[in-house]
């Protein structure tokens, strides 16, 4: 996975909408929040990924060094929006088709994290011998 982020100290939103991900038999492509960059974090991602069907996908790891747990909602294909939104420790994944009306993906996470975290946008090929490309635009982040 890789992940251009900069860092938030409490509260956020991003939002971007994904145009393309390729690369590999399933890559993923979207906008995350992890509470540290080392392999493990507890994070929360937001994220379009084909596979079994082209779908976006609310992940989540709610405890250091645990299992991703995903929910999703399916699509029909790319372009989308996705957004992540921080409040306290909770955090609410979105999906749109034009970037104004939203559709939560999933449920409402509760994730412990610290008060200063990262979020960006993150990439992955879900195979380390591949690699995995997106393309994104109408990003912002903020801070609320």
């Amino acid at each position: 996975m890789n992940l251009a982020y900069q860092p938030l100290s409490g509260d956020g939103t991003i939002v971007a909408r994904v145009l393309s991900a390729q690369g590999s038999s399933y890559p993923e492509a979207g906008v995350m929040i992890r509470e540290t960059l080392t392999a493990g974090s507890t994070h929360a991602f937001v994220a379009y990924e084909p596979y079994p069907g082209p779908s976006i996908y609310l992940d989540s790891r709610l405890t250091t060094g645990a299992s991703t747990s995903s929910q999703y909602t399916a699509i029909n294909a790319l372009p989308y929006w996705v957004k992540l939104v921080r409040s306290g420790n909770t955090f609410s994944g979105y999906l749109s088709t034009d970037g104004s009306n939203w559709v939560q993906v999933g449920t409402t996470e509760t994730i412990s994290m610290a008060q200063n975290v990262y979020i960006g946008l993150a990439v992955s090929a879900n195979n380390n011998s591949v690699l995995a490309t997106a393309t994104f635009d109408n990003v912002s982040i903020a801070s609320h």
